[in-house]
């Protein structure tokens, strides 16, 4: 067998043979293959822009945290260095000497407590100024504080506010401690004297000569100052922002969108009102840039999914998509910093960092929109024509004229066809014109027809009808012209006069079996021999001339692949006269 003979490839024939007649069928097959191809480019781009911008974000995060890190490092290894000062360690000894509780205050080389806290503040006024620390303050190893620029903290022990970093001072770790607001009136960016100040401090040990931690230096810094400026320098886009937050989720760090927060209600009204200390970085549920507002306190709301996984000691990224501070869809990349006790995060709108996508689904979708309109344009107008079409092909039978013949009266119909009585216009000879039932033409109708026309006209036994004509009208009625029998078909002379005598039996079946033979000869088979397809007829004066008609069952055992008309595991012929086997 040859590929073309195979089941495979008499399917891919018929499906080529369809498609070129469904013309209908090409956009919608586009429109298919379109989403699928545009489904399959936008899983690409969506991968590959994700790769990026996580690349982007954890790119702009690591720079932040190494700057953070190194200015850090300054920080400590300047404290380091003035709690070390020869200086201030011989005042600091002389200090905790004064200030032991069993101890009497005696002036000792003409120095009282406040003669030598007046020096220290002598000592470090060149130091604060030349690293921009703003005070001071020096504990004991009881952590309470023995002298500060401030003057009222002097003797206040455990202070909530500076146990964290005092403590790791004492126990010889230098550190920097998470912005807090102050417990004492200090002056704010505008000059003005209040308490709840942000401020941080970064605090060092103070040792004797036995290298025994003895104290704690301690040096307010302005957080607003160079920690919020190296935060800010993070920015991706117009929406983009990096920021710290500690172990409860508030800022520690200014929003380069105050403005915007106060509007939206997250920051209160006032002036020089900032997010530092005062904004918790928890999900509202919805955007609220959007309208949306929640029906719970900010301080019952949820952390977001970002601070929660980095406040837990996590760091990681996501660029699938999270609900920020202010409910807006946002993407980033965050750490947790264990030295500082504080997390890092840098963030963006999803819509910006996505808008290239955004735009070519855009266009994607417009032409979408636009082959699909084609495509439906199209079946439309298949349909119409198709409508127009036939209502073109029954005009013309309702006209009874069909290419050279004019119909006069139909004679009956079949599963697939319609019989008319008709005439040549010029040779004036009784035609039967068999057309195609209009509202049964297909593919697969059409090509049975046309097997019928061409494997009978084959046949020149006597007593198989003879074909004169086939075509097709501009209307597109498919028909052939044959003999015209007047005589009466098997079944009906058996039903309406009875049983035969055998003698007549037997010659109508030779005649049968003579057109039979011819057919059988050429490797056909008819498949629906009954007595309705037996015309008993008068010719020349013969009575009981038999005719064998429709053929459009016909097999052909030579050329199997032509049975695709009529597949082989389908029911062929009419039941009653089937043989048992099929």
């Amino acid at each position: 067998m040859t590929w073309a003979h195979t089941s495979v490839g008499r399917s891919i024939s018929r499906t080529g043979v369809f498609l070129k007649k469904q013309i209908w069928i090409w956009p919608i097959l586009a429109v298919v293959l379109l989403t699928i191809i545009g489904l399959g480019v936008r899983h690409a781009i969506v991968t590959t822009m994700e790769e990026g911008l996580r690349s982007e974000l954890q790119t702009l995060l690591d720079v932040e945290t190494s700057m953070l890190e190194t200015w850090f490092h300054d920080q400590r290894s300047t404290a380091e260095s003035l709690a070390n000062g020869v200086d201030l360690r011989k005042l600091v000894y002389e200090l905790l000497e004064k200030t032991q509780p069993d101890s009497v205050e005696q002036p000792k080389d003409g120095k009282s407590i406040a003669d030598i806290r007046s020096q220290l503040d002598k000592n470090l006024a060149p130091a604060l100024s030349a690293h921009d620390f703003i005070r001071f303050l020096i504990a004991d190893k009881s952590k309470r504080i023995i002298a500060a620029t401030s003057r009222e903290l002097i003797g206040q022990q455990d202070i909530p506010e500076y146990d964290s970093f005092i403590s790791r001072a004492l126990a010889g770790e230098t550190c920097v401690s998470t912005p807090f607001p102050s417990s004492v009136a200090l002056k704010d960016e505008n000059g003005r004297l209040r308490t709840g100040v942000p401020t941080m401090y970064v605090c060092a040990p103070i040792r004797d000569e036995s290298f025994q931690v003895v104290g704690a230096l301690g040096l307010r810094i302005r957080p607003e100052q160079e920690f919020t400026r190296i935060l800010q320098l993070g920015r991706v886009g117009t929406t983009g922002e990096t920021y710290a937050f500690n172990k409860d989720g508030l800022f520690v760090s200014n929003s380069r969108f105050d403005d915007q927060l106060i509007l939206l209600g997250l920051l209160p009204d006032q002036e020089n009102s900032h997010s530092i200390l005062q904004l918790s970085v928890r999900d509202p549920g919805g955007d609220m840039t959007q309208g949306f507002r929640p029906m719970k306190l900010r301080r019952e709301l949820p952390l977001t999914r970002m601070a929660a996984d980095a406040i837990a000691g996590n760091a990681g990224n996501d660029v699938s998509g999270y609900r920020n501070f202010g409910g807006v869809k946002a993407v980033g990349a965050w750490r947790w910093l264990p030295g500082t006790n504080m997390g890092v995060a840098t963030e963006i709108d999803y819509s910006e960092a996505f808008r290239p996508l955004a735009i070519l689904e855009w266009t994607f979708w417009g032409l979408f929109t636009l082959l699909a309109l084609s495509a439906i344009a199209i079946f439309v107008f298949t349909l119409l024509l198709a409508r127009s079409r036939r209502e073109a092909q029954k005009a013309a039978i309702e006209a009874q004229q069909i290419g050279q013949y004019k119909l006069e009266q139909k004679l009956g119909a079949g599963g697939m066809g319609v019989v008319y009585k008709a005439q040549h216009a010029m040779l004036r000879r009784p035609t039967a014109v068999k057309m195609l039932d209009i509202d049964k033409v297909n593919a697969g109708a059409l090509e049975r027809f046309e097997r019928e026309v061409q494997i009978t006209s084959q046949l020149n036994n006597p007593n198989t009808v003879a074909i004169y004509d086939f075509g097709r009208t501009p209307e597109g009625v498919f028909y052939y012209a044959m003999e015209y029998l007047d005589g009466i078909d098997l079944q009906t002379l058996v039903d309406r006069y009875g049983p035969q005598s055998p003698a007549r039996a037997i010659h109508i079946l030779q005649q049968v079996c003579g057109s039979l033979y011819e057919a059988h000869s050429l490797g056909l088979v008819h498949r629906d021999i009954k007595p309705a397809n037996i015309m008993l007829n008068r010719r020349g004066g013969q009575p009981d001339v038999v005719k064998v008609l429709d053929f459009g069952l016909v097999k052909s055992l030579d050329d199997q692949h032509r049975a695709g008309a009529t597949q082989n595991a389908s029911l062929t012929g009419t039941p009653l006269y089937m043989s048992p086997e099929a």
